[in-house]
C-alpha cells in the first residue's frame, strides 16, 4: 500500500518486537504519526503478515528467538515486493559490527534503544519518503528493463586484462546470472552453463582470443530456478594499438522458442500416452522432490496406492480395448477427486506438490501434500471409493469396477520413495484382503484413527435431529464484587453410546462438512431461549455470550440466524453477546466488517476471544466495532509465576481500557490469580475457580444467589 494523497490511504507499518510492551508504543507511536499498524510477535509471522499486507514500513527488532532480525529482514528482502519497503532495524546493541550486519541484510536505517518516540514518528515520515522516491526509480529502471527484454536480445563484454565481465541487464536474464552480484568475473560468465558444455564453451572463448577470430556458440545455461535456456553467443576480440587483446565484446540471444518441439518430445516421455497422467518416471522424480522439501520444512505428506479390483478379468472377458476406456475413465474420475493442482502438468520442476501418477497396467499412485493429520488423506481415499462408479457403460458393455487403496505416509512409514512405495502397495493388498472396494493404511492405528473419524462425522449428521447437544455455562463475575454479571455458553455432545464429546473434537467436523451453520443457529436459539426463561424465573437478569464459529462467516447468512433467535424467544437484544477469535477478522476485512456492523446495529454486543493469540493489531481493535476483550486463558494461567505473562496482562488491560474496552479474563483457578488480576484493573472474569461450566438448572441456581 503507498501513501496517496488523493485517496488518502494511510501508510501501513509492520511493527515487529517479542516484546509486546514495545510492540504497543511503537505503534502507538506510529499511530500518532499518521500509520496505520499491524504487529508480529516473531519473524515467522511478520513474514506471514508481509505477503498478505505488504507494508510500507517495517520496524524490526534484531533479537527475537527462533529468526533474528537480520534473518528476517533478509527473507522480506527475497520476497516478491520486497524491495520496496522501508526497514528500521531497532536494537540495543550500537556496535559497529550490528549496523553493518541490519545494512548488510537490506535495511535502510538502524536505530538503537532507548528510542526518542517523538522523533520516531518524523524518522518514519522521512523513510516513507525516500522509499517512495527509490520505488519510482526502480519503476523506471524496470520499464526501460522490459523495453530491451521485447528484442530477446543482450549484451556483455569481458576485460581480458582484469578478467571482469559485464553485461546488460537482459544478457545477465538470459544466462541466468544476477546483476546485483557485482562485479561478475570470467569465472561467473562460465558458471551457470550447464556442467557438459562448460569445458567446451571455455575453449571456443580461449581459442577466439588466441587465434583473433570471432565465434559463435550454441549451448544452455542453468538459472537458479532450475529453467534451462537454449542461447545464442557471439562475440568479437578488440585490440589495444599495440595488437594485445584487450577486450572482447558479445551479443546472447535466447533460441529457446525454436527448441520448443525438441522440448515438447522430451517432456512427453514422462507422461502415459494413455490416461495422460504422469507415468512412473516422472511421479518417482516428484516423490524425490516432495520427500526432500517435507524434510526440509517438517511436514507431513501421504502416498495412495490404488489398484482396480479385478481388472484382468474384465480385459480377460470383454478385451483390452475395453480395458483402456475403462482406465481412462478412472484416471478422469481420479482428477476430479483431488482439489489441488495436479503438478504433474508443471513444467517448472522446482515446485512439488499433489499429484496423480499412473504406474503401469492398473495400477495409480497419488500423493497428497503437506497434510495436516494422516486421516485427511483418508478423506481422499473415501471420495475416490465413493466417485468410481460401480457400472461403468462402454459400447453396451456394462463393467462393473470397483478400487482397494493402500496409504503410507511420510515419514512414519517411510523416507525414501522405494519404502513408502513398498509399504503403501503392502497396504493395498491388505485392503483386497479385507474384501476390497475399501482403504487401509500401512499403520493399523491410522486405520482406527480414520474409521474414528468417519463414525463421528455420520453420527454428527444426526445429533440435531436426535436432540444430542446441550449448552453448559460458566458464570461471568464482576471483579470488584463478585456478582454474576453474565455467562458463557459452552455446547457438549451427548452421545448415546460415547458419552460427553467436548466441542474441540467435533466442531473442526461440523466446520469441514458445513454442519457447523445449523449448529450455530441452534446454540444462538437454544442460549436465547434458555435466557428469557431465567428472566421470566425472576432471577438475575444477565448476558449470555454465545461463541460464534467464523467458519466461512460470510456464507452463514448469521444476521437472518440472529434475528430469528432474538425473536422466537422475544429476548432483549442487550442480553446476547457474540464471541469471535480474531482469525475471523483475517477472512475478508470488508465484507466481515459489514457483518460485525449489522449486528451492532442490532444492539448486540461482540467480545473478542482469546486475544493475544493470534493477529493481535491495534487497527483490528479500532476498526471492527468490538466491546470486549477477552484475555487468553494461557495468559492467566502462568501469570503468578512468569513476569512476562503479567507484562503482556497488564498491556493489554491498558490498552483495552483506552480504546474503551470492557477487558474479561478467562481461566482464572486459584485465588492469587484472582487478586492480581484485580489489582490490575480487570472487570470481569470467569474460571474455575469461580465455577466450571454447569447445566442450565445448577446455573439457574448459581443465578438465584447472585454472588460467587
Amino acid at each position: 500500500m503507498s501513501y496517496d494523497k488523493h485517496t488518502q490511504k494511510k501508510p501501513l507499518a509492520l511493527v515487529v518486537d517479542d516484546d509486546v510492551s514495545l510492540r504497543l508504543t511503537m505503534g502507538a507511536a506510529l499511530a500518532k504519526a499518521n500509520f496505520d499498524v499491524i504487529e508480529a510477535e516473531n519473524g515467522h509471522l511478520a513474514l506471514s503478515l508481509f505477503k498478505s499486507q505488504k507494508p510500507n514500513l517495517i520496524l524490526l527488532d534484531v533479537v527475537m528467538p527462533e529468526m533474528d532480525g537480520f534473518e528476517v529482514c533478509m527473507a522480506i528482502r527475497n520476497l516478491p515486493g520486497g524491495k520496496y519497503p522501508q526497514v528500521l532495524m531497532v536494537t540495543g546493541m550500537d556496535d559497529i559490527e550490528s549496523t553493518a550486519r541490519a545494512f548488510e541484510a537490506g535495511a535502510n536505517d538502524f536505530i538503537a534503544k532507548p528510542i526518542n518516540w517523538v522523533m520516531l514518528g518524523y524518522r518514519a515520515k522521512y523513510m516513507l519518503r525516500a522509499g517512495q522516491a527509490f520505488r519510482e526509480l526502480y519503476i523506471n529502471k524496470s520499464r526501460l528493463t522490459k523495453t530491451q527484454a521485447l528484442a530477446k536480445l543482450g549484451n556483455w563484454e569481458i576485460d581480458l586484462v582484469s578478467n571482469e565481465f559485464f553485461c546488460s541487464s537482459e544478457a545477465c536474464s538470459l544466462l541466468g546470472l544476477d546483476p546485483m552480484d557485482t562485479p561478475l568475473t570470467y569465472t561467473d560468465f562460465l558458471s551457470p552453463i550447464i556442467a557438459n558444455e562448460q569445458a567446451m564453451v571455455k575453449q571456443t572463448i580461449d581459442n577466439a582470443v588466441k587465434t583473433k577470430n570471432n565465434f559463435s556458440l550454441n549451448y544452455q545455461v542453468m538459472h537458479s530456478n532450475g529453467t534451462q535456456k537454449h542461447i545464442l553467443n557471439q562475440g568479437e576480440v578488440f585490440f589495444n594499438s599495440s595488437g594485445v587483446p584487450e577486450i572482447m565484446l558479445g551479443v546472447v540471444q535466447d533460441l529457446s522458442q525454436l527448441k520448443q518441439a525438441e522440448e515438447r518430445i522430451r517432456f512427453l516421455a514422462f507422461y502415459d500416452g494413455l490416461t495422460g497422467l504422469a507415468n512412473r518416471m516422472l511421479f518417482l522424480d516428484r516423490l524425490d522432490m516432495e520427500i526432500q522439501k517435507a524434510t526440509r520444512h517438517g511436514q507431513k505428506f501421504a502416498l495412495l496406492f490404488l489398484d482396480l479390483d479385478q481388472f484382468k478379468k474384465i480385459n480377460d472377458t470383454l478385451g483390452h480395448h475395453i480395458g483402456d476406456l475403462l482406465l481412462k475413465n478412472v484416471a478422469e474420475t481420479l482428477k476430479k477427486c483431488i482439489r489441488s493442482t495436479d503438478t504433474a502438468t508443471r513444467r517448472d520442476k522446482d515446485e512439488s506438490g499433489s499429484m496423480i501418477a499412473r504406474l503401469g497396467g492398473d495400477e495409480f499412485t497419488i500423493m497428497l501434500s503437506n497434510i495436516n493429520n494422516p486421516e485427511d488423506s483418508a478423506v481422499i481415499a473415501e471420495r475416490i471409493l465413493n466417485r468410481i462408479p460401480k457400472t461403468y457403460k462402454f459400447e453396451g458393455n456394462d463393467v462393473s469396477v470397483t478400487a482397494s487403496i493402500g496409504i503410507s505416509v511420510f515419514p512414519t512409514d517411510g523416507t525414501t520413495s522405494e519404502s513408502l512405495l513398498k509399504n503403501a502397495d503392502s497396504a493395498m493388498y491388505h485392503a483386497k484382503n479385507r474384501g476390497r472396494n475399501n482403504y487401509q493404511f500401512y499403520m493399523e492405528s491410522l486405520n482406527r484413527a480414520a474409521v474414528e473419524r468417519f463414525s463421528m462425522e455420520r453420527d454428527l449428521k444426526k445429533a440435531l435431529e436426535r436432540e444430542e447437544f446441550v449448552l453448559y455455562y460458566q458464570p461471568q463475575i464482576n471483579l470488584a464484587d463478585r456478582k454474576i454479571v453474565g455467562a458463557e455458553a459452552l455446547i457438549r455432545w451427548i452421545h448415546p453410546t460415547k458419552g460427553m464429546i467436548m466441542p474441540d473434537k467435533f466442531i473442526p467436523i461440523a466446520e469441514e462438512t458445513d454442519l457447523i451453520i445449523d449448529i450455530n443457529k441452534w446454540v444462538l436459539q437454544a442460549a436465547s431461549k434458555q435466557n428469557q426463561e431465567w428472566t421470566k424465573a425472576g432471577l438475575n437478569s444477565i448476558r449470555v455470550a454465545v461463541n460464534l464459529s467464523g467458519y466461512k462467516l460470510a456464507s452463514q447468512d448469521i444476521i437472518q440466524s440472529i434475528k430469528e433467535a432474538l425473536e422466537t424467544v422475544g429476548l432483549d437484544a442487550k442480553k446476547l453477546e457474540l464471541e469471535i477469535t480474531e482469525n475471523i477478522l483475517m477472512q475478508d476485512n470488508e465484507e466481515t466488517l459489514l457483518i460485525f456492523r449489522q449486528i451492532k446495529d442490532l444492539n448486540i454486543r461482540i467480545a473478542l476471544d482469546d486475544f493475544g493469540t493470534g493477529y493481535s493489531s491495534l487497527s483490528y481493535l479500532t476498526s471492527f466495532p468490538v466491546d470486549t476483550i477477552k484475555i487468553d486463558r494461557s495468559f492467566v494461567m502462568g501469570s503468578t509465576e512468569q513476569n512476562e505473562n503479567r507484562v503482556i496482562i497488564k498491556a493489554i488491560i491498558a490498552m483495552g481500557h483506552s480504546l474503551g474496552k470492557k477487558i474479561v479474563a478467562e481461566g482464572i483457578e486459584t485465588k492469587e490469580q484472582f487478586d492480581l488480576l484485580k489489582r490490575y484493573g480487570c472487570d470481569e472474569a470467569q474460571g474455575y475457580y469461580f465455577k466450571p461450566p454447569v447445566p442450565e438448572n445448577e446455573f439457574a441456581k448459581l443465578l438465584a444467589r447472585g454472588v460467587l
